[in-house]
């Protein structure tokens, strides 16, 4: 039996935050400060889901950030 992925979104209030904090919205920008792909980044920039671990990830590097 296959293991289901856990998915998630972001709101865009939280993306909005997010965006404020990274230098440039480039592969290295992303990969530098969240540690997530640029293609999960544009998916989290458009409502798409990502896997959670990404989402996790993503909200602990900001968090260690502030």
């Amino acid at each position: 039996m296959a293991r289901q992925l856990k998915m998630g979104t972001i709101s865009q209030e939280e993306f909005a935050r997010l965006r404020r904090s990274i230098p440039a919205v480039t592969k290295q920008g992303v990969m530098d400060t969240y540690r997530i792909s640029q293609h999960s980044w544009y998916k989290l920039r458009d409502g798409k889901p990502v896997k959670q671990n990404v989402i996790d990830r993503m909200r602990e590097r900001y968090a260690a950030m502030a």
